[in-house]
């Protein structure tokens, strides 16, 4: 059966966990990793294609890789998206200081691809909760992930199945229910360029909580304010916290009042 969607995901940050960087004014592994992603439904394939061409045409780019942008060129991807794209987002981060006995728990060897398979876990779950709720089978969804340089996609295949078989939390087994890891596989951006979404969700999210020492300690919610309408979300309020938009443990990580409304339950920033 051909599946009748594509779910493309893509990251910002970077998978190490030692040496992370504290402060604005220090140097190291970037202290989050995020997952951004979009699902697409394959027949509006073309059309998609053909906006991501108006938009390098309107800022004069023939690359949209959101890191080698400006920030007006940045809002005005992320203003065309929302105006014009058909794509569901989700997105996922994880703060490395929140991992707990985890980290000493993957040490070692492959700790990195570690790491990286358990986010894509709580993150496939935001995913699966969407098609739970909306009726889209296993086999409806093709998973494709940016590649990663000598990461092995299989043993991400296997952990997500294990995962399923015998989950540690019975709620992310619930919502993994419909995700069919033999549905991954991983493209470069250059023989696909719909992964130029995922890239500006993932990209959008990470600028929404990075405190650094280049935008003086000020994240950038501009395009996430962009994109907001865009991600799954509670019917009843608008809300995305929790829902196409989370957190990991957000209690624990502290966020700006400009940002934290976006990653807080039943929280909508558009009220």
């Amino acid at each position: 059966m051909t599946p009748k969607y594509t779910l493309y995901i893509d990251e910002s940050g970077d998978t190490g966990i030692d040496n992370v960087r504290q402060g604005i004014d220090t140097s190291g592994a970037s202290p989050f990793l995020v997952f951004g992603g979009c699902l697409i439904a394959n027949q509006h394939e073309t059309e998609l294609k053909s906006l991501l061409c108006r938009v390098e045409e309107s800022i004069a780019k023939k690359n949209l890789h959101c890191a080698g942008l400006s920030h007006l060129a940045l809002a005005k991807f992320a203003r065309m998206v929302r105006e014009e794209a058909d794509i569901t987002c989700f997105a996922l981060i994880s703060a490395k200081d929140t991992m707990g006995g985890f980290k000493d728990h993957i040490a070692g060897k492959g700790q990195d691809q570690k790491f990286y398979n358990k986010c894509v876990s709580y993150f496939l779950e935001r995913v699966g909760h969407f098609m739970l709720l909306n009726g889209i089978d296993s086999e409806d969804v093709r998973i494709v992930f940016e590649d990663r340089a000598n990461h092995d996609y299989q043993k991400l295949r296997n952990y997500l199945k294990m995962i399923k078989r015998n989950p540690l939390d019975p709620r992310l087994g619930h919502y993994l229910g419909p995700i069919d890891p033999d549905k991954i596989v991983s493209e470069e951006k250059s023989a696909n360029e719909l992964l130029c979404y995922a890239d500006l969700v993932a990209y959008s999210v990470a600028a929404a909580i990075n405190a650094s020492a280049s935008n003086f300690g000020v994240p950038e919610e501009r395009y996430l304010r962009e994109l907001k309408s865009k991600f799954f979300c509670e019917k009843e309020t608008g809300a995305v916290g929790d829902f196409g938009l989370k957190l990991f443990k957000r209690f624990e990580f502290k966020l700006n009042d400009c940002s934290k409304v976006y990653f807080d339950k039943g929280a909508n920033p558009d009220n």
